[in-house]
């Protein structure tokens, strides 16, 4: 098999097969949209079909030849530029459990978003890496979307990592990684005295103090709750939804009056005024 086909458009190659597709089928569609919702059936048929520019063979079983220790190089090469890694090239590598450790390798050294994405997706696919692979690449410089990813695994394994989440904490100030610490913190059982005093050094010197109380409310804990209190009285509407949205969600209440915002934009946009 030549290595240059490996690099072939192949979303091009469907979205042309499609077009083709539909000139021959339009009377059965009331709509492109209702040719739209028809793509899955139409993509399947193409997999299988068999292509001339691939000497004849069908999509699906033109990588399901390539073999497995050439797919990472594909991956990485297939997400160069413009390009992006055709579905059929991700699902035959989701299918190859020994090819996890590379991709953790991939994952560490690769600081390209795309294939970062990429990657990630595959690990996950493949079982998910352990925990210290997650935790360890939330503390890269990478794309904040890239995190995104790696902490949403570390909530749905929020009582494992704890204190080993809580350990990273006590040796930074940096406020934006106390905030990817805390967030699957708070998907632990309330209670816990370091993770209350994490969020609550992070209600008093994050910015940001919306998401913080959004976490608060979230975690549970109402000794939280005074704190909350106190910044009522020196916050914009926007602040305000969400401090008291917390302060609800641990139990208490807070009068929709408690302030005066007509002045405020968010609440004039709300509430319909100019």
């Amino acid at each position: 098999m030549e290595d240059r086909l490996y690099y072939i458009d192949f979303d091009k190659l469907f979205e042309n097969y499609a077009d083709k597709y539909y000139g021959m089928h339009e009377d059965e569609y009331d709509s492109p949209d209702d040719f739209a919702r028809d793509l899955d059936k139409i993509y399947h048929i193409w997999a299988t079909s068999p292509q001339e520019v691939l000497g004849g063979i069908s999509p699906s079983e033109f990588f399901n030849r390539i073999p497995t220790d050439k797919l990472i190089d594909i991956l990485k090469g297939s997400c160069v530029g413009d390009n992006n890694p055709n579905s059929l090239l991700f699902d035959r590598i989701a299918t190859e459990p020994v090819l996890k450790p590379e991709l953790e390798g991939l994952a560490y050294a690769a600081d390209d978003e795309k294939l970062l994405l990429v990657t990630l997706s595959l690990i996950n696919e493949l079982g998910g890496a352990n925990d210290k692979f997650y935790l360890d690449m939330i503390e890269r410089d990478i794309d904040a979307c890239v995190k995104e990813e790696c902490i949403e695994v570390l909530c749905d394994r929020a009582d494992r990592v704890k204190d080993e989440l809580l350990s990273r904490a006590d040796r930074t100030d940096d406020v934006g990684m106390l905030e990817l610490y805390a967030e699957p913190l708070t998907f632990c059982e309330a209670g816990n005295d370091r993770i209350l005093s994490l969020l609550l050094t992070l209600l008093a010197t994050d910015p940001n103090t919306a998401y913080v109380a959004a976490l608060i409310g979230r975690y549970g804990d109402e000794r939280a709750a005074a704190d909350l209190f106190k910044l009522l009285d020196n916050c914009d509407y926007a602040e305000f939804l969400e401090i008291r949205n917390a302060i609800e969600e641990l139990g208490g209440t807070v009068d929709e009056h408690y302030r005066d915002f007509s002045d405020d934009p968010l609440y004039k946009t709300i509430k319909g005024n100019k």
